[in-house]
């Protein structure tokens, strides 16, 4: 019984040791999963807002634009009203490892001629590439459009580069790619 009552409870400082290294252990495979997690889930910004671009694209293109409005007539459009219309190349400020405000309004007249815009800050660089603003464009299966995001999420001046290319089915359509281009996705 005086053995019993002498017994001090607590852990001896090998299972200390022991805690110690298992939670070393498991944070030192943890932390880079999570840091890779993070990263996957900031370039899901990219494909998301390339898409967007091209929906606001395709709904320029077949919408019906009036000479008026400022956009320039080519010899296949008829009348004041035309269709098949795109808009001229356009790119946003340089990507940075922090997230930026764009004012997409007045950043650049590619953008807001499409009526493409974010709510919230971005990662990426965007670019919309084209042959240059016109109306009339006729069916053909040459690109069109070329929509890129171009980011640099871990500040080492390595980016990263998402291309989304959209061209013209034979009923005059806008069709994108089946896929995004990606190259060296987590830089």
């Amino acid at each position: 019984m005086r053995k019993l009552l002498k017994r001090k409870e607590g852990f001896t400082l090998i299972e200390l040791m022991i805690v110690v290294a298992i939670i070393g252990i498991l944070a030192a495979i943890a932390i880079p999963a999570f840091v890779g997690y993070l990263t996957r889930a900031k370039t899901s910004e990219a494909s998301g807002n390339l898409k967007g671009m091209f929906t606001a694209a395709a709904g320029y293109y077949s919408n019906e634009m009036w000479a008026t409005r400022g956009v320039n007539v080519t010899a296949g459009a008829t009348g004041l009203a035309s269709t098949a219309c795109i808009v001229g190349a356009g790119i946003t400020p340089a990507p940075t490892n922090q997230k930026q405000n764009i004012n997409w309004a007045t950043e650049e007249a590619a953008f807001s001629g499409i009526g493409f815009t974010t709510r919230d800050a971005t990662y990426y660089q965007y670019e919309i590439f084209s042959p240059g603003a016109a109306c009339g464009i006729t069916a053909t299966t040459a690109s069109v459009y070329s929509f890129r995001a171009y980011g640099d999420l871990d500040g080492d001046t390595n980016t990263s580069m998402y291309e989304l290319a959209a061209g013209t089915n034979a009923q005059n359509e806008l069709m994108r790619a089946p896929g995004i281009y990606r190259e060296a996705e987590l830089e």
